[in-house]
């Protein structure tokens, strides 16, 4: 009997671990597989933008839904051209659009441009400060009004790249800074909501300084993640069967726009945007251009 309680415990431990959420350890840090590369040569590029030009507002769109996001405001100006890339900008602002708080930016083609399975990809350098993560990721209009348990036959979230760990108070930053994971979302936002989620991943370039791609093949079946190239993580969770947007954000952690007076404050996971010192402000999402192969 002591023997199975034992096993029975060490199964949990073992799970726990496997989680990236509970792994701490550097050995849970992986590297894009060298022996296993993207290959789409039977794929055309459907779509394509270098940001060359200025925003095309019949592709993007820049104003959100409502501009209160977490810690912070989503504004439109926040996103703009700059030497050929798109720039989406985090800083404060003491006399901002909406007043004083934290300000950063959201671009999607939601309602605009949608596509169902191909290989979808990003060129970018992610900002390199504490309490904000950048993110490319798919959307489907239908996926939070999804309250059931379809397993993403509605649609799916799925987070292709995402940076909050610059400097992450839960994992070590040392061990963790310029680090990214992939994510599937499903069954909306409610109770019924649940997600699965790859280990950590470096990139072999320093994602902060330099630019990386991140991409999703995604098919009927699976889900194939690649970083330059290089597999990462395959899942079948989740599988999405309806079309999706595509969406680069920029997400500021906290609570009613950071303000210190708020004791509610909950700076998880990417930390507290104030513990920055004033030259890494203010912080850039740099996009060097996205692409769709079907």
């Amino acid at each position: 009997m002591i023997r199975k309680v034992k096993y029975f415990f060490a199964r949990i431990i073992s799970a726990l671990m496997a989680n990236p959420l509970f792994a701490k350890c550097p050995n849970s840090i992986h590297t894009p597989d060298e022996s296993k590369r993207l290959d789409i040569s039977n794929m055309k590029l459907v779509f394509e933008d270098d940001f060359s030009r200025e925003l095309d507002p019949s592709v993007w769109k820049t104003i959100p839904d409502k501009p209160e996001r977490r810690g912070g405001y989503w504004s439109e100006e926040q996103c703009f051209i700059k030497d050929g890339k798109l720039i989406i900008r985090t800083e404060y602002k003491k006399d901002g659009k909406y007043g004083a708080g934290w300000y950063t930016g959201t671009c999607s083609t939601q309602g605009l441009r949608e596509y169902k399975h191909g290989y979808f990809e990003v060129s970018c350098k992610t900002p390199a400060a504490e309490g904000l993560w950048s993110a490319f990721w798919l959307q489907s209009e239908s996926m939070a009004d999804n309250w059931g348990t379809d397993g993403g036959k509605n649609g799916a979230e799925i987070d292709i790249m995402e940076s909050p760990y610059y400097n992450d108070p839960v994992n070590t930053a040392n061990a963790y800074r310029n680090t990214t994971i992939h994510t599937v979302h499903v069954d909306g936002y409610g109770d019924l909501y649940h997600n699965k989620r790859s280990y950590f991943y470096r990139p072999d370039k320093n994602m902060y300084k330099e630019f990386n791609t991140y991409g999703v093949l995604w098919t009927k079946k699976e889900y194939i993640f690649y970083i330059n190239g290089k597999e990462t993580w395959r899942t079948d969770f989740g599988v999405s069967q309806a079309p999706e947007f595509l969406w680069l954000s920029v997400e500021i952690a906290g609570k009613d726009n950071a303000n210190p007076e708020n004791t509610d404050n909950k700076f998880t996971w990417a930390g507290d945007i104030r513990n920055n010192p004033e030259k890494l402000m203010p912080a850039d999402f740099v996009i060097d251009y996205v692409r769709v192969y079907q």
